[in-house]
Formats: structure tokens, C-alpha cells, sequence
């Protein structure tokens, strides 16, 4: 029998909608004119300079005019930063304007604002939600402090696409791990002020829907898949996203399906509101109302205002295409005008649920900018994001009396220890490792390596992408190498290789990289590689040579300094992957939960010119310590669709060294009417396991975890039997089973 599970559960929230300010809005709406309407629906954009005439990306503004536009209402909200500047721009808004209505300001703030935190991909790699929402706290503090109170983030979308350059943004390629680190840094964004019980920051959650989808990884481009999969999968940590109280979202610019995302009633209001019950505002993407006439869906921009504004866009990022468009609209036909007026309520209720009609001014809060405890949290998060591939012979942790050769750019370059959309503020303390080991007090010598000459969005330059070296280009470094007890090799991709418009056909390392570190091994040395990086990289010659191999991804503010805390024993390295990393670039997209074959990879090839398993699998990681697992015990094997599994397992560290272990569960389907996974996340735990001791751990698993999607996008738990896989990663093999009645 199967079971409907249309039932969610959604997380306790604080209503934000327009029904709990109903009064207020209606009192509001009635003073107001069709032009101060479809105002509140003008997102304009401004740069961060300190003069409002500087306006970006192609839409400059002179002084008076903008000054003028808000004092008439004609802008509801700004893309800017900057606390000075924005209480001069609410002053206006507020005590200029003919109604006084405040404005929001928006902004980025991807993975920490001045305080910066490892790119989101390497935060999922601390597979610790809970770690990730204190994370978000201080990024929510540190933007209101600089201006902002409304936070183009999360960034959400799942990725199995490693071409894709935006994939550094989001959690990975896991709908689970996705979806409650999407639940975590809403929760963690929409950080209370204890003062007014209100958050500091709205968060917007991104790119809404399934821009991770991007064909070959290439951005902007079209996104197909079935919409089994795509509700199945892509679709759940938008939802959870929405049952943590997010306050808005922001639509993808992609088409899905052969719909431009912008101009989608089914899945805008359909779906995102009808069927999840969003009651935040959807602003666009930055020009995408506008962009909608290059998808040839309109004709010119007064159409492509009446497409979005009735599809569910509120608020027009930028283009002025609703400022210039929808006053007429409003008047031409009705479903405009009860289009318009929903938005200007959706927008008016988040900006009473803030309490900008109370406190429409930011003020001053010592300590939230530069914390030392939000560097510190910046440090743990770095650390346990990292992830140990290699450790051949006990070669890490590396001993602290010992002479090291530092090698490689990346072991000496700010902006790419950041990594993508993050922001060097003046008064920023950013740690490379080379910064981080002179600190330490280390012994060390370091020399770049290998200059890699690369164009950095690798336009087509004649092969220098990918770095240019001849047979003497190392002689000077091998020569500094021969003098130290080991090689510590930071390699991998730059920062501006990932992120947004930075797609990679070839993921592996620079060919001068390639050739460096086989150059060292020729010579005879130790080397551990420090592989810094914004997606998951083809790297075996990494694996076949390296004795040592972490990845760090691009570490934030603190990244050096936790890296160090790792090389060399201070901390016990316990990130996981989130993502799979191939063996070679041709076989992605790949990712853990596949379907089930008819001819199963274990018995039949999948390419001739490579192997089929990837390099690393999802949920890989390795520690300074051994430990062992016992077998999975299920304590109620028989349960209903309604019910939570209760599976218990005792792990044993058999070293002298204490660990954090990642204990991950996956299921599968025995027999189902669909086609299902051969194995997929049901659930983890993270577990403090001392040195020479033995715990014993408990997951707790919803049942509606081991729900499919039919062919009629019902999601349902079939009943029969199932078998739970539970170990370090996602090749776990030892099976036990239980059953759905």
C-alpha cells in the first residue's frame, strides 16, 4: 500500500505574510497611488562607492534623478552597502517621501560578509547544519552593520553538474544535506535582534528553480530534466528553504523545461506558493525581467513586465522594466492591477515583520563587525570543512620541528583564499598559509613553483589557461626543496575558475601543476598537496603521487590558519565531501544516487577509455585516526509511513588520536513501482569518538526520507521492504533490513 505524503514537516516559523499585517497594509495601500505602487515593485542598483550618482551595470543614474525617484516612492528597495550611506537614502525614503515608506537594502552575502567563511561548497563539507546557522549569524550581523537588511542568500541550488561554475555556491549534489543546510542558514540569516525580536536581515534564498541544472555547466543556458526528478530531488531544498521562513527568494534566470523561470506562473505561484505555501516576495534576478525579450518570450519590455509581474515576480532587480511599464498595465486590465497590488503586499509585509516602519534606521551594535569570536567560528568552520584524501605511510600530521618547502601561487594569494563572491574589505586580517606558517613560527622556505600565467575567466589564450612551463621552469624551486624534510604543494584552481559565468570543460589541475608535482616526486621528495579549489576536481594524478592530499576549497578570512591546524596535528581533519569527485572530467555529471541499472556497474563498464567508479565518492573523507565500526542495528524493523527508524551502531577508535566521525546512512528500495537509487542519504550524525574509546550512536530517520515520487509527482512511502547501508560514505556495503507496512 502506499502512502500520500503530501503532509510536510514544516519547521515553526514567524508569520511574515500579508494576512498578519493585514490592517496595516490595507490602511497603507489606500493613501497610496498607482505610481507609488508599482515603486515598491523598483529594486534599483547602486555600486559601493560613497556617492549615490555611482550606479552599476549598465544603468547609471544621475544624483538628482535618483534622489528625486525615491522621494516621489518610486524605489521600494537598493542594491548597496554601506551604513552611512543607507540611513542618508532611508532619510530621504522615510522623511522626504509623500508617505514615508522605508526602503530595503540589498546585497550578497554568500559565505560571510567582512568576516569571511569558506565558500558554501566547502561549508557543506562540514556536513553540520547547526554549525552552519551560527556561521550565518555573524554574516547577518556584520551585513546590517555595513547597511544591509536583506541578504541575497542562500544560495541553494543542487549541483551535479561540476563544469558548472556556480556549484562552489550551493551545498553539493544531495537533496538531504542540501536541504537542511538550506533550513540552517535561513534559520541563521533571519537572526533575531533581542531588542525588538525582529530579524536584522530577510534572507533570499536562491536561484528559484533549478539553475544548477545549467546544460555542460554552461550559466545562463537552458536547464532540462524530467519533472519526476526534478521534484524529487532539485526541487526539495528550495521547499525547505521556504519551511525555515525564508522572507523572500530570488528567481534563476534559466529556462527549465522550456520556461523562462521569470515568466513561470506554474512554478512562481503554481508551485512555489500554491503548492509549498511561500508567503515571502520573489524579486528577479539581476536584468532578468528585462532579459526575458533575449529569451524571445516578449516582445519588448512592456510585455516582458506583464509576463513577470502576473507570474509571480514581485520586485524588478535593476532593469526599471516594472517602473517603466506597469503604472500603464495596472490601468489597461485588471489581473495586472490584483497582480501589482499582491506584490506591493508581499513587499510591505516583510518590511513590517523587519520593523522598518518602526526602526527604519540602522544603528550602531559594537562587536559586530571583525568579532574575534566570529573569526574563531570562521577558523573551526575552515577546519572542518576540510577534507583528507591521501595519507599514505602516516605522513600527515606533519611534525612541528621539522623544514618544510612551501610551494605553489595559492599558497600566498588572498583573494583566491576567499574565493568567489567575497570581498576584500579594508581592515580584513585574511590568513594564506604562507601568512598563517610564519605566524606558526614554522620552518619553512617557499617559492611559487610554478607560475601557471593563467587568463583568469580562461578565455582561449593558446593553452596558457591551463599554464605554461618548459623543462627548466622548476630547477630554481627543486633546487629550495632539496634542503627540507617535505614539500607542502598548495595547487588547484584560482578562485575566478569558479562562480558565477565560469564554466570549466577540463576539471582538472593546471597542466604546470601537473608537471610540477611530478617533478617533485621525481626528485625524491615527501609531498603533500594542499588542493585549493571551488568544485570537485579530476585529479588522479594527485592520487597516484601525493602522499599527503587535503582539500581546502577557499578557506575564507581564517583558511590559512586552519590549515595549518590540520597539516600539522592541532586538528583532526573530519570534513566529508559533498559532492563526488570524478576520476575524469567526461564522466559528469556524476553523483551517488543514480537509479538502479539493469546491468550494474559492478559487472559492466561504463567507458572503455576509463574507469567507472569516480575518483572520490560522495561523503569521502579520511582522519588522523582509526575507527571502526560495528553492525547497524535497527530497533524497530517493522514501521509505518508515518513512523521514525531508530538504528543504533557502535564505533570504536582504535587510536591515540580523538576524532569526529560523520556516521552516514543510506537506503535503498527492494522493490518499488518506480525505478529508485541504488542507494541514497536517509540521514547522519556527526560523533566525538575518543581516543582508545567506544560510543555508541543513534539515528533517528523520518520514514518519509524513504519516500519516491511517482510518475504523477505524488510523493509516497511504498510499503515493503528496505535495506539501510550504514558506514563512512557512500560505498558503505553492509546492509540491514527493515521493512513499510
Amino acid at each position: 500500500m502506499a502512502v500520500n505524503m503530501t503532509k510536510q514537516n514544516r519547521l515553526v516559523k514567524e508569520p511574515y505574510s500579508a494576512a498578519q499585517y493585514e490592517s496595516r497594509i490595507n490602511e497603507l495601500m489606500s493613501k497610496m497611488t498607482v505610481a507609488e505602487k508599482v515603486g515598491q515593485l523598483n529594486l534599483e542598483s547602486c555600486d559601493d562607492s560613497e556617492e549615490l550618482a555611482e550606479w552599476n551595470m549598465g544603468h547609471p543614474v544621475n544624483p538628482g534623478e535618483i534622489t528625486e525617484r525615491i522621494r516621489r516612492s518610486s524605489v521600494g528597495s537598493v542594491l548597496t552597502r554601506g551604513v552611512e550611506k543607507a540611513n542618508n537614502i532611508q532619510r530621504i525614503a522615510v522623511e522626504e517621501s509623500r508617505l514615508g515608506i522605508p526602503l530595503l537594502f540589498g546585497y550578497d552575502v554568500i559565505h560571510g560578509h567582512k568576516t569571511i567563511f569558506p565558500i558554501p561548497l566547502g561549508e557543506a563539507a562540514t556536513w553540520d547544519p547547526e554549525l552552519l546557522t551560527k556561521a550565518e549569524e555573524w554574516a547577518a550581523r556584520e551585513a546590517y552593520a555595513d547597511g544591509i537588511n536583506w541578504a541575497f542568500a542562500p544560495m541553494i541550488d543542487l549541483c551535479r553538474e561540476a563544469r558548472w561554475g556556480r556549484i562552489a555556491e550551493g551545498a553539493g549534489e544531495d537533496p538531504l544535506l542540501g536541504s537542511l543546510i538550506a533550513q540552517a542558514k535561513v534559520k541563521g540569516m533571519q537572526v533575531k535582534d533581542p531588542d525588538t525580536g525582529r530579524p536584522y536581515v530577510a534572507a533570499c534564498f536562491k536561484h528559484y528553480c533549478g539553475y544548477g541544472l545549467s546544460e555542460a555547466g554552461r550559466d545562463y543556458e537552458e536547464c532540462n530534466i524530467s519533472e519526476r526528478t526534478l521534484h524529487m530531488d532539485y526541487m526539495k531544498p528550495y521547499r525547505a528553504a521556504v519551511d525555515a521562513g525564508a522572507m523572500s527568494a530570488m528567481s534563476a534566470f534559466n529556462v527549465l523545461n522550456g520556461e523562462p523561470i521569470t515568466a513561470s506562473r506554474r512554478y512562481l505561484t503554481d508551485i512555489l506558493r500554491g503548492k509549498y505555501g511561500f508567503e515571502g516576495f520573489v524579486v528577479s534576478d539581476y536584468d532578468a525581467v528585462d532579459e526575458l525579450r533575449y529569451h524571445r518570450v516578449a516582445a519588448d519590455r512592456k510585455e516582458a513586465a506583464a509576463l513577470a509581474v502576473t507570474a509571480g515576480v514581485d520586485m524588478d532587480m535593476a532593469s526599471n522594466t516594472f517602473l517603466e511599464n506597469c503604472v500603464a498595465l495596472y490601468h489597461e486590465d485588471g489581473r495586472f492591477a490584483d497582480a501589482i497590488d499582491e506584490a506591493v503586499r508581499r513587499i510591505l509585509a516583510v518590511k513590517f515583520a523587519l520593523g522598518l516602519f518602526e526602526n527604519p534606521y540602522f544603528k550602531d551594535v559594537p562587536g559586530f563587525t571583525y568579532a574575534p569570536e566570529a573569526a574563531e567560528l570562521a577558523r573551526d568552520v575552515a577546519r572542518r570543512s576540510i577534507v583528507l584524501l591521501e595519507n599514505k605511510n602516516d605522513t600527515l600530521p606533519l611534525k612541528k620541528d621539522k623544514k618544510y618547502f612551501l610551494t605553489g601561487e595559492l599558497a600566498d594569494t588572498e583573494y583566491d583564499m576567499i574565493g568567489t563572491w567575497a570581498t576584500r574589505h579594508p581592515g580584513a586580517q585574511i590568513y594564506t598559509v604562507k601568512r598563517a606558517m610564519e605566524d606558526g613560527g614554522f620552518s619553512f622556505v617557499y617559492h611559487p613553483g610554478c607560475p601557471t600565467n593563467a587568463c583568469p575567466r580562461g578565455v582561449d589564450n593558446g593553452g596558457e589557461y591551463y599554464g605554461e612551463y618548459d623543462e627548466h621552469s622548476f630547477d630554481e624551486a627543486l633546487e629550495l626543496a632539496d634542503g627540507c624534510d617535505a614539500v607542502i604543494f598548495v595547487c588547484g584552481e584560482y578562485a575566478a575558475w569558479s562562480g558565477e559565468n565560469a564554466a570549466r570543460v577540463r576539471l582538472t589541475l593546471p597542466d604546470s601543476q601537473q608537471a610540477y608535482l611530478r617533478a617533485l616526486k621525481a626528485a625524491g621528495h615527501t609531498v603533500i598537496t594542499v588542493i585549493m579549489c571551488g568544485r570537485p576536481l579530476a585529479c588522479p594524478e594527485i592520487k597516484r603521487l601525493a602522499d599527503g592530499a587535503l582539500v581546502v576549497w577557499n578557506g575564507g578570512s581564517e583558511g590559512g590558519r586552519a590549515i595549518c591546524d590540520c597539516l600539522f596535528g592541532d586538528f583532526n581533519p573530519s570534513g566529508r565531501l559533498p559532492v563526488t569527485f570524478p576520476y575524469h572530467s567526461g564522466q559528469v555529471p556524476y553523483y551517488h544516487s543514480v537509479l538502479s541499472s539493469g546491468r550494474p556497474r559492478e559487472r559492466f563498464k561504463r567507458y572503455r577509455d576509463c574507469r567507472s567508479a569516480p575518483l572520490y565518492p560522495f561523503g569521502y573523507g579520511l582522519s588522523y585516526s582509526e575507527v571502526k565500526y560495528g553492525k547497524a542495528r535497527i530497533e524497530n524493523p517493522m514501521i509505518s509511513a508515518d513512523d521514525t527508524l531508530l538504528v543504533r551502531v557502535e564505533l570504536e577508535n582504535t587510536s591515540d588520536r580523538d576524532a569526529t566521525e560523520t556516521v552516514q546512512a543510506y537506503f535503498r528500495d527492494v522493490v518499488s513501482s518506480v525505478a529508485t537509487p541504488d542507494k541514497k542519504l536517509c540521514g547522519f550524525v556527526k560523533a566525538d569518538v575518543p581516543a582508545g574509546g567506544k560510543v555508541s550512536v543513534t539515528l533517528e530517520i523520518p520514514a518519509e526520507r524513504f519516500a519516491l515520487m511517482t510518475t504523477d509527482l505524488r510523493e509516497v512511502v511504498e510499503s515493503g521492504e528496505f535495506l539501510l547501508f550504514v558506514g563512512r560514505d557512500s560505498t558503505c556495503s553492509d546492509a540491514v533490513s527493515f521493512s513499510v507496512k
